[in-house]
């Protein structure tokens, strides 16, 4: 009869053990998904610095540059110039760029705000309104840098009552983003109006200029401080998970 209790005490005791360890295991795959989409968000990120600020160069140059007289000799053939491919390239991998990081923060959005729900944390934010909220307009003008304030708090620790402290690298991100956005729909807006009706906006070729550099800028510190807020939340999430695992 002893036997048979210890025996069924094992088992139990090994069916916790495995059970367990199957949570530790699913909790470690969701970190490492996190993980990767933060790394493929900076891959992409750190691809898009370089373009843009790629971009404000070419652009300075061809603004600003003294005009060229280009003689050509009789018989001879004009060159075909290198330069408007290599700028078809780097406009097409730009492009896929602001795509990718678009499609894999979002997924890190997700992902971040699943563990603190599994972790029953009240947070405010649903993942999916977390994600949703960048689609909704006049909306994603303050919600996402509310839930990302809160994902943040949340992640290091924060108490409830906390959750919406102010986060200085999260107000960064998100000032340096509308500003960025704004400038750069601004000037896209001109272009429309200029080229589709009699509407010619008169402004300075310097202050174009101006104005798209300072755009490339301020999206680019944007980009900077995503990353880095997004590499802050990952980490802090992974020091959160092995912190309640030691206590398991």
């Amino acid at each position: 009869m002893n036997c048979a209790g210890f025996s069924i005490w094992g088992q139990a005791r090994a069916h916790s053990q495995l059970s367990r360890a199957g949570v530790c295991m699913s909790d470690q795959q969701t970190l490492d998904s996190l993980a990767l989409r933060a790394k493929l968000t900076k891959v992409f990120g750190w691809s898009f610095v370089v373009l843009a600020a790629f971009f404000v160069a070419q652009i300075g140059y061809e603004t600003f540059k003294p005009d060229e007289i280009v003689v050509i000799a009789g018989g001879e053939q004009p060159s075909y110039p290198i330069w408007p491919i290599v700028l078809t390239v780097a406009t097409a991998l730009f492009f896929v760029c602001v795509l990718g990081i678009m499609i894999c923060s979002l997924l890190w959005v997700h992902r971040a705000h699943s563990n603190l729900r599994e972790q029953d944390l009240d947070i405010a934010y649903s993942p999916g309104w977390a994600v949703g909220s960048y689609f909704v307009p006049f909306v994603n003008l303050l919600v996402p840098f509310r839930a990302m304030r809160e994902l943040y708090n949340y992640s290091h620790g924060e108490i409830p009552e906390h959750a919406h402290s102010t986060v200085e690298d999260v107000s960064t991100w998100w000032l340096c983003y509308l500003i960025g956005l704004a400038l750069s729909f601004g000037l896209v807006f001109k272009g429309i109006v200029d080229a589709a009706t009699n509407i010619v906006f008169l402004t300075p070729v310097w202050m174009e200029f101006t104005m798209m550099a300072f755009s490339n800028i301020t999206l680019i510190i944007s980009v900077i401080m995503l990353m880095k807020v997004m590499t802050a939340i990952t980490s802090a999430q992974q020091s959160m998970s092995y912190v309640g695992s030691a206590f398991e």
